[in-house]
């Protein structure tokens, strides 16, 4: 890897042997280097691979701002949650919730704070994603000397979610705000009756959260073959109904019609799910 430009002590940037522009962290690897010298491997401890240019230029300038002890806490934090959510995140973590944490400590500086409308909907669908925002918060009163609200916690879950699903930050924000009608959905109707004790249950929740964000996100979707499940809707024609009635409400909410696939599948998650 060759130098381009150092960016503090612990952060450089490089390029790779395919002229891909890569931004790296060491312990002291940004100390005595120069443009166009080759970087001394064996200080590397992370590589950060962005999409675009533009994510690339946008990471070394909040690396740029960040205190050393900033960029430390940040990468604790996302260590954390990797191995408490047990999901791979995109590198673009670092990037947003860097800068997010910067923001809020600015705004706290200021006295001011911003709430989030969505607190107890993150709260009851993404748990682990707002425990890692609590911690988050417990490390930067304890790092930093700075308290944050318990809407930051949300705001740091959000970002991770987006991660894990490599989506827009609006696109999860949309699919989340969407999740507790759905559910509403499902457990007021008529001759249904949720086992919330099942695995499948927690299952059925975890589907109707991807479904969600798959919508919103316009993501290309690989749909299981409706056929493969169409023998077995007379059996649970009530599930059917239910699942076409939370299709169409996310259909509504998203302007992306769900397949008929979707809804069969749905159909029969939320047969198992149910009290036998």
């Amino acid at each position: 890897m060759r130098i381009c430009k150092v960016i503090n002590n612990n952060v450089v940037s490089c390029t790779d042997s395919d002229g891909r522009e890569l931004v790296v962290m060491g312990r002291g690897i940004g100390f005595g280097a120069k443009p166009g010298k080759l970087l001394d491997a064996s200080a590397v401890e992370k590589i950060f691979r962005m999409d675009t240019p533009e994510q690339a230029s946008r990471l070394q300038d909040v690396f740029g701002q960040l205190p050393p002890e900033m960029l430390e806490l940040c990468t604790q934090i996302i260590d954390y949650a990797k191995t408490a959510i047990g999901r791979e995140l995109n590198e673009s973590i670092y990037l947003t919730l860097g800068d997010h944490i910067l923001f809020a400590l600015n705004l706290s500086q200021r006295g001011m704070s911003l709430p989030n409308p969505l607190l107890t909907e993150v709260r009851v669908f993404y748990p682990a994603e707002y425990a890692v925002g609590k911690y988050a918060l417990e490390r930067i009163e304890a790092e930093m000397g700075k308290t944050l609200g318990e809407d930051e916690a949300a705001s740091i879950a959000l970002h991770l979610v987006n991660a894990e699903y490599s989506g827009s930050m609006n696109a999860t924000m949309h699919a989340t705000r969407v999740l507790q009608p759905m559910v509403e959905i499902l457990e007021n109707w008529p001759e249904l009756k949720m086992n919330h004790q099942h695995l499948f249950y927690d299952e059925l929740i975890v589907h109707i959260k991807f479904m969600a964000l798959q919508a919103f996100s316009q993501a290309e979707r690989d749909w299981m073959d409706v056929q493969a499940v169409s023998d077995l809707l007379p059996r649970f024609s009530t599930a059917y109904d239910c699942a076409g009635a939370i299709t169409d409400y996310l259909s509504r909410q998203s302007g992306i019609p769900v397949p008929a696939a979707e809804r069969a599948y749905l159909a029969l998650c939320i047969h198992r799910a149910c009290i036998s």
